[in-house]
């Protein structure tokens, strides 16, 4: 991903995230949703541009799928980094408390691919952009893009975690196990959360 694009990548992958239970639970308002997802979304790709790992997947100009990749030596960038991206412009965008919550969230949910598989590369998040969806983007960009990076870089496990029951079916098929299992729970709203790896070698 290039600077330049980091707008257009982080635009497709707030329309790609917005009716996920992951932020509707949170984020009811449609309006409200999709103005977090786009300034959080830029925000992480610009604090992240040198210590992840952001591929795109391109149709002709399109751009078709994004994915970031946090290898297992990744650092966090500091606070200080997340401030120069815009990050607290976040706040902008919806309840602080609300926000606070999703964030929160957001940390715990992905402690099991953390904490268990500490060797492995994550993928921290794979969109399509919805025009696109449903042509197998998702799966090429996972087998020809993402796996084949992670082996140049000498990876060997990928694991990532999915709050879809549907996004679970799509990585069983292309040999992803499941490790991990629990309930996330909002004012009353419930979702799954579901833990995966794949050995690579």
């Amino acid at each position: 991903m290039t600077r330049g694009e980091m707008k257009a990548c982080a635009e497709v992958a707030a329309e790609a995230f917005h009716s996920y239970d992951y932020f509707t639970i949170y984020f009811p308002d449609a309006k409200e949703r999709m103005e977090y997802l786009r300034t959080i979304i830029a925000s992480e790709y610009r604090a992240n541009r040198h210590a992840a790992h952001l591929l795109v997947m391109r149709e002709g100009k399109d751009i078709v799928a994004v994915a970031q990749l946090h290898a297992p030596d990744y650092k966090k960038p500091s606070d200080l980094k997340y401030l120069l991206s815009g990050f607290t412009k976040i706040y902008k965008t919806a309840n602080r408390q609300t926000i606070d919550d999703w964030l929160s969230m957001d940390a715990k949910a992905g402690e099991p691919c953390h904490q268990k598989a500490k060797d492995a590369w994550y993928l921290s998040s794979l969109v399509v952009a919805p025009q696109y969806q449903r042509g197998h983007y998702g799966k090429r960009m996972i087998e020809e893009g993402i796996i084949p990076y992670v082996e140049r870089h000498n990876g060997s496990r990928l694991a990532l975690f999915t709050n879809s029951e549907g996004n679970c079916r799509f990585y069983e098929k292309l040999g992803f196990q499941q490790f991990d299992s629990r309930a996330i729970e909002y004012k009353g709203k419930k979702m799954g959360s579901w833990s995966y790896v794949k050995n690579l070698r």
